[in-house]
């Protein structure tokens, strides 16, 4: 018995050395890959934030694109989400080929679905335009917000302008005025992008006013499905005959609003006015 003792405690302390050195090496490698997956979740995560900001900050832009472009910008957004939140799910714990094919890979078929097969579907043609207020600014109206240094009125009607097509269009906004005579005089929005190096009435009222937001110059960018509100300006330019805003608003007995192709000027829409 006294020969056996030694050879037991041996081998008792043989089993809880090797239990040790196996936990020890477990944690070691659940530490691994904690770490491992936290760098990854963090990136994924930020990722995620990443493409759905650019998403929502450049909706002209990314309306321009094809849609399986969109589709996979969706896609991107939804496995880098997926990703990041992978540490938490405990039912596929150090199972990530598992995940990515039962959860990732089945998590971009909606956005293809959705750009490739309902989108199309549900779009329409055109556009849709409501005018939500008049106003006009002259020397005796003008409040603070332009000091007007020229005789001329300024008619700033705000639109609410609706792109119900597929992608991204471009429209440049006039202002048809038909007198009683049935002659015709057609004004444009002030353009965005006036020869810096002419100076004009044109120039210098986008130079007062393009600070404010709430006024939108020519070309409008319209995304697709979104409603864009702003207030065009209309000066005295008359493209035909020379007539000035004031004659017109005199004499016109009927007003419509145009949104044309700024490329070819196109005309893309008809919005008759009753009352300005």
């Amino acid at each position: 018995m006294q020969t056996n003792k030694p050879t037991v405690r041996s081998f008792l302390k043989t089993i809880y050395a090797v239990l040790v050195q196996e936990i020890s090496g477990s944690d070691g490698l659940a530490m691994k890959i904690s770490l491992r997956h936290t760098i990854t979740s963090i990136a994924a995560g930020l990722t995620a934030i990443l493409v759905i900001v650019f998403i929502l900050q450049n909706p002209g832009r990314i309306g321009s694109e094809p849609l399986v472009v969109r589709a996979l910008l969706f896609s991107i957004a939804i496995i880098a989400i997926l990703i990041a939140v992978y540490p938490l799910n405990l039912l596929f714990s150090r199972r990530p080929g598992t995940y990515i094919g039962l959860v990732c890979v089945p998590a971009i078929i909606p956005g293809f679905v959705f750009y490739l097969i309902f989108l199309p579907e549900k779009a329409e043609e055109g556009f849709e335009v409501q005018l939500l207020e008049n106003s006009l600014i002259s020397d005796r109206s003008s409040n603070g917000i332009i000091e007007v240094g020229f005789r001329y009125p300024i008619y700033t009607p705000t639109l609410l302008i609706k792109n119900r097509e597929l992608f991204t269009r471009h429209v440049d906004v006039f202002l048809r005025m038909i007198y009683a005579s049935e002659e015709v005089a057609l004004f444009r929005a002030v353009r965005q992008n006036v020869p810096e190096n002419v100076l004009s009435v044109e120039s210098t009222v986008l130079g007062m006013l393009s600070e404010n937001s709430n006024y939108v110059f020519n070309p409008l960018e319209l995304p697709p499905g979104i409603s864009v509100e702003g207030k065009a300006v209309f000066i005295i330019s008359n493209v035909e005959d020379g007539a000035t805003f004031t004659d017109a608003l005199r004499t016109a007995s009927q007003a419509q609003l145009e949104l044309r192709d700024p490329s070819n000027g196109q005309l893309l829409l008809e919005f008759p006015l009753s009352q300005i």
